[in-house]
């Protein structure tokens, strides 16, 4: 029984490429300056036509952090004023209800995720009133 080690070049080198973080979608890569916001309110009417009544997933971002991790890249604040929440929060449910507008209240929301940054930089108090907010949105 031979225990060397073979690599396959061909098969390292197609796969040598950065690739998709697994919480964007859509991913960075097709974001462009040519996508606007017709598109994107024709994009999710086209959705809603096409998927009426089927379940949503929701993703939420707290971007912040009270340190620095150096194997993540995610999209975070490193900071300790949590102060900072407060405000990103207050704009996060503006954000909320815009996107509200676009989508039938009545399709259910199985699955909700909660990433960052550190979800649980945000009190227990903001917590609540953030499922409060996704509940009435």
């Amino acid at each position: 029984m031979s225990h060397e080690v073979s690599f396959d070049a061909a098969l390292i080198k197609r796969y040598d490429t950065q690739g998709p973080r697994y919480t964007s979608y859509p991913t960075a890569a097709q974001f462009s300056d040519h996508f606007c916001i017709e598109d994107y309110r024709r994009i999710i009417a086209e959705s809603e036509g096409q998927r009426s009544g089927r379940p949503l997933s929701l993703y939420v971002h707290i971007p912040f952090c009270d340190t620095v991790c150096y194997y993540c890249a995610c999209n975070k604040i490193i900071t300790n004023n949590r102060a900072h929440a407060e405000t990103y929060l207050q704009y996060l449910y503006q954000e909320m209800a815009l996107q509200a507008e676009l989508f039938d209240r009545q399709r259910p929301v199985p699955q909700l995720h909660w990433g960052g940054g550190t979800p649980t930089f945000i009190n227990l108090g903001q917590m609540t009133e953030l499922m409060r907010q996704l509940k009435d949105h």
